[in-house]
């Protein structure tokens, strides 16, 4: 619902994935030109729009109604499925390879492997990868401010998904075997306005979190630098 309610400033307001994770991807054929791609929780199309630009015949999962609105909209060529990857109705063995951005720390995997596996062509592969807004190697006195402000919360589940799901999950029941695992440090500069606008999609912030945030920046002259981590999981399914 959160995002729902996000869903003209989602695209806008987060960053976009670093190139070298499609890199990454192409090189070892994951994603590519003619691939059929299946992408699970496609938001706003953030990286939907990169797969296309790659020559990918992408299916799109994304449940919340005005989200897949605004992705048929900005990416007509793409099929768009109204649904819950463990609701969705897929054919056996339609896909090269399912990708997920930023999606799959919402899916039961207990539901989600199999049915994914079940989805893929034989030697199919399933990347995943997300951002984490806060890279732990590097100490800024925005960070330090960011986070005093998570450390007053009573309980905090949706930040510890940050780091979710890890290669162990998703090698869980033998359905896919690891191929490897890459990560991106990288830097964005933002003003106290682009700061509001972002930390207002993160789903575990509250208004008052936001404006906080926002006042941080705001304090440090407009302008702060943000340093984040991009983290993909690259598996392989597994035969039988």
């Amino acid at each position: 619902m959160h995002f729902e309610r996000m869903a003209a400033e989602y695209a806008q307001a987060r960053p976009p994935y670093p190139q070298p994770i499609f890199e990454t991807l192409e090189a070892a054929s994951v994603i590519g030109p003619g691939l059929r791609i299946l992408e699970i929780g496609a938001g706003a199309g953030l990286a939907t729009e990169e797969l296309t630009r790659r020559g990918c015949d992408v299916v799109a999962l994304e449940p919340g109604a005005q989200l897949s609105a605004l992705l048929m909209e900005s990416l007509p060529g793409v099929e768009v499925l109204v649904a819950r990857l463990e609701d969705a109705e897929l054919p056996d063995h339609g896909f090269d390879s399912v990708v997920a951005a930023t999606s799959m720390h919402w899916v039961d995997l207990r539901v989600g492997l199999p049915k994914i596996h079940a989805a893929l062509r034989p030697d199919g592969c399933l990347a995943v990868w997300r951002t984490i807004f806060g890279d732990e190697e590097v100490e800024t006195e925005f960070r330090a401010r960011v986070i005093q402000l998570v450390s007053q919360r009573e309980d905090d589940e949706d930040t510890r998904r940050e780091h979710r799901p890890t290669m162990e999950e998703l090698t869980a029941g033998d359905w896919f075997e690891p191929v490897q695992t890459e990560q991106w440090h990288w830097s964005v500069n933002l003003s106290t306005d682009q700061i509001r606008r972002l930390f207002a999609t993160f789903s575990n912030w509250s208004p008052a979190e936001v404006s906080a945030a926002a006042q941080a920046a705001d304090d440090l002259g407009g302008f702060v630098t943000e340093h984040y981590r991009s983290v993909l999981h690259l598996l392989r399914r597994r035969r039988g």
